[in-house]
């Protein structure tokens, strides 16, 4: 019987998982796949997010920039590269039991806008067990 809720929990967590609508990442073909050789992974060349950092990003950026949304169709040049997930760069610090996450847009390098003063970006504090302390 422990087997069988085992196995019900499991394809019900599954079946959760799935239910989201996240738009998956396009994969390449094999011929540019076989081309590509991952570099030797060395911590000091490398940037490294830790468990707490990584889950605090995720969270204050499916709360910032909504998964799956999209400008109006009609919407200005700036709202559609403010809607846009490449637009942002994101600072992280840890702190107590907690990382603060700043999202800042950067209108002028990656659309090509002149930076408006009224959108310096959104801050979070985010505490290690996933609650969202404070934004700003």
């Amino acid at each position: 019987m422990k087997r069988l809720s085992l196995c019900v929990l499991a394809l019900s967590l599954g079946g959760c998982h799935l239910s989201r609508a996240r738009p998956q990442a396009p994969l390449a073909p094999p011929e540019v796949a076989d081309r590509i050789q991952f570099p030797s992974w060395a911590k000091d060349a490398s940037i490294i997010v830790e468990g707490h950092q990584l889950k605090a990003l995720q969270i204050a950026l499916e709360d910032y920039l909504h998964p799956g949304t999209s400008p109006p169709k009609d919407a200005d040049a700036m709202t559609r590269c403010l809607h846009s997930l490449d637009t942002y760069d994101a600072w992280l610090v840890r702190g107590e039991r907690m990382t603060f996450v700043h999202f800042m847009p950067n209108e002028a390098e990656r659309c090509g806008l002149k930076p408006e003063v009224m959108d310096p970006g959104a801050s979070y504090a985010i505490s290690d067990d996933g609650v969202i302390l404070k934004r700003d």
